[in-house]
């Protein structure tokens, strides 16, 4: 927000519209109509065009539902833009716990846990840090540059390393916490440069 005026900024206001255009609409993967709360869960993992609500969402990353819920909220609180846009939810649906509603907090008919899979292998040490991708986002933010960044990431090989120039001012807080949220690594950091180590 901008404190002059208390007129939400730009980011905000993409983040607004875009959880009001995915608020109602149905989890690509079980077909649920999403909160508002879980469209803000949706935009900031990536899942901006692909809906999907969190359970169904943690099963796609393969991850345990309830650890990416409390990480995804930790995110949520500390970013101005997404925490006023959860705020605005727990308004919109009259949640009597505006910090942990129960229609992302409550009871589940979804599995907590991802599908059985092989243990991943970890990079070995001194694995490659030389790219296999790269792609200049210029000064896109936020949303559309995380949604860009998973799609690009998934479609990587495990272990592998992209190249990403990011200039966006919030890139250098924003992008490390998005990769420890969602899993990837942080190889190296040098704004507006990021090279990301896509997960196993």
């Amino acid at each position: 927000m901008n404190d002059a005026d208390d007129e939400p900024d730009a980011r905000t206001v993409a983040a607004l519209a875009d959880t009001a255009r995915l608020t109602g609409q149905p989890c690509a993967g079980c077909g649920v109509p999403l909160c508002g709360h879980a469209a803000v869960f949706a935009l900031v993992l990536g899942y901006k065009n692909a809906p999907r609500c969190l359970p169904c969402t943690a099963a796609h990353m393969r991850d345990d539902t309830v650890a990416l819920r409390e990480r995804t909220l930790a995110w949520v609180q500390h970013h101005d833009c997404f925490h006023t846009v959860w705020r605005h939810a727990g308004e919109r649906e009259s949640s009597a716990d505006r910090v942990r509603p129960a229609c992302v907090f409550g009871d589940s008919t979804h599995a907590t846990t991802p599908p059985a899979q092989a243990p991943a292998a970890e990079p070995a040490p001194g694995a490659s840090d030389v790219p296999v991708a790269v792609w200049n986002a210029g000064p896109m933010g936020c949303g559309d540059l995380v949604l860009e960044l998973r799609t690009r990431l998934a479609a990587l090989p495990p272990g592998a390393v992209f190249e990403l120039r990011a200039e966006d001012p919030g890139a250098p807080i924003d992008l490390p916490a998005w990769c420890k949220l969602t899993g990837h690594s942080m190889v190296a950091v040098a704004h507006p440069t990021y090279r990301i180590r896509r997960k196993p």
